[in-house]
């Protein structure tokens, strides 16, 4: 086991983390997997880097939860919560016309109410789990509240991907090109940063890099793909014709269950418009302020204009890196 470059503390889960192993400063160390709730030995091993270390230096700490990934066991003092949650039904949940659709979703058989039921459990055990992770920032917001720190941290709280639980006829899962899987939420605060407020500007998982260089006033490389998104997030942001326009999503061929038969496709989003290019089959076009739960393709009666404009950019963004990136994005 190592310690990756550049990190002065390091405690993870290794392959064999079901069985309770971890990485500790590049030693394996076991836990009772019965016992300890993943969240809590990262808060612990959290709070005793923060309260020990040198408070005359900057620091960056990124707490990587397990929550709420399956099997979503919560610990004992939350197993009784939320026992009425009920599963998120949107429009497009076990949606009953799919003819709209590329052909591996034509095939999909509707969602039966056993599946239904298993995710609906699962949903209550995942608003547990993040019960831990709530307990987890808590407690690290006041420790830096005690130091006299928080003013002065940022603290970025967010995610990996989204998640869809039954919209489309998909059970529980991610990896498709749709809203419910590429949205990812994302809640900072940190010196400048407008309280209360939404920002409509689309940011992107590579644009955290770059972001927290420019916090640290360090460079960021040409060949990094995202962009800083620190402006956005002052009192006065530029404007959203002033920022990305488009971006690129890819979905990979996927022969696992729960997507059996996907085939590989790009996606352009807007803020008007997501494209879906299949390699086979029919595509798919959304216009996602009149259609956000995407219920209804217009693929077959699409505005001329728009389209020509989603097949340039998704031309521009297939191959494109570092700069090449930003100016394929827009504005």
């Amino acid at each position: 086991m190592r310690i990756p470059d550049g990190w002065d503390r390091w405690f993870v889960s290794t392959p064999r983390e079901t069985a309770g192993s971890f990485n500790d400063q590049g030693v394996e160390v076991n836990y009772n997997p019965t016992v300890p709730l993943y969240e809590d030995l990262l808060r612990d091993k959290s709070l005793a880097w923060l309260k020990n270390r040198d408070q005359s230096k900057p620091f960056l700490a990124v707490l990587a939860t397990h929550a709420p990934h399956m099997p979503a066991t919560p610990a004992p003092r939350h197993a009784k919560l939320f026992p009425n949650a009920k599963l998120p039904k949107p429009p497009s949940f076990n949606e009953k016309d799919v003819s709209d659709k590329n052909g591996w979703i034509r095939h999909r058989s509707p969602l039966s109410k056993t599946q239904i039921e298993v995710m609906e459990r699962l949903h209550r055990d995942r608003l547990r789990v993040m019960e831990g992770v709530d307990e987890m920032l808590k407690d690290v917001l006041s420790v830096l509240q005690d130091e006299g720190e928080l003013s002065n941290t940022y603290v970025f709280f967010t995610s990996d991907n989204g998640f869809h639980f039954g919209e489309h006829r998909f059970r529980q899962g991610k990896q498709t090109s749709y809203e419910e899987d590429i949205a990812v939420p994302m809640i900072v605060r940190g010196p400048g940063v407008a309280q209360g407020t939404t920002r409509q500007q689309i940011a992107l998982n590579q644009d955290l890099a770059p972001t927290f260089a420019e916090i640290a006033g360090a460079p960021t490389p040409n060949f990094v793909d995202g962009r800083s998104f620190l402006s956005v997030l002052s009192e006065n942001p530029p404007s959203t014709s002033q920022w990305r326009s488009t971006f690129l999503a890819n979905s990979p061929h996927s022969k696992t269950s729960r997507l059996k038969r996907m085939p590989k496709n790009l996606a352009v989003r807007t803020s008007h418009y997501e494209y879906i290019d299949y390699v086979r089959g029919k595509s798919e076009l959304y216009n996602m302020i009149r259609d956000p739960y995407q219920t209804q393709s217009i693929m077959s009666d699409p505005p001329d204009r728009a389209m020509a404009q989603l097949r340039d950019r998704l031309g521009h963004l297939r191959d494109c890196e570092g700069e090449g990136c930003k100016t394929a994005e827009g504005p």
